[in-house]
């Protein structure tokens, strides 16, 4: 199977802040992040095309990171550990745009 994504993908975990009018700030963890998009694990998954905002920051910087994203598709993952059967349900998000960090502290090497 050919792969199609076109984006290089970074596989860290870590948390995202998702906000939406609807359901509010909630925390989630994230992995496989890209310059387009990443998974977000969610035990119910948001509807298709919801519009969220997600908050992230690097580890060891203090800035934020502020993107406006879309829920794109629905993952329902089944994996081996050790002898059991696991599974988690989640979300890929495109990112459509990143915007500024409302408070966010203006990172040093900005100051000048």
């Amino acid at each position: 199977m050919q792969e199609r994504r076109t984006a290089t993908r970074i596989d860290k975990i870590f948390r995202v802040l998702i906000s939406t009018e609807e359901l509010g700030d909630q925390w989630h963890v994230a992995r496989n992040i890209s310059a387009t998009g990443m998974f977000v694990e969610m035990a119910e998954p948001m509807p298709l095309r919801t519009k969220v905002i997600v908050r992230f920051s690097l580890p060891d910087d203090d800035a934020a990171i502020c993107a406006i994203a879309r829920v794109q598709n629905h993952y329902y993952v089944h994996y081996a550990e050790g002898d059991e059967l696991r599974g988690l349900t989640g979300v890929g998000l495109r990112f459509l745009r990143f915007v500024p960090e409302v408070g966010a502290p203006v990172p040093r090497d900005r100051l000048h």
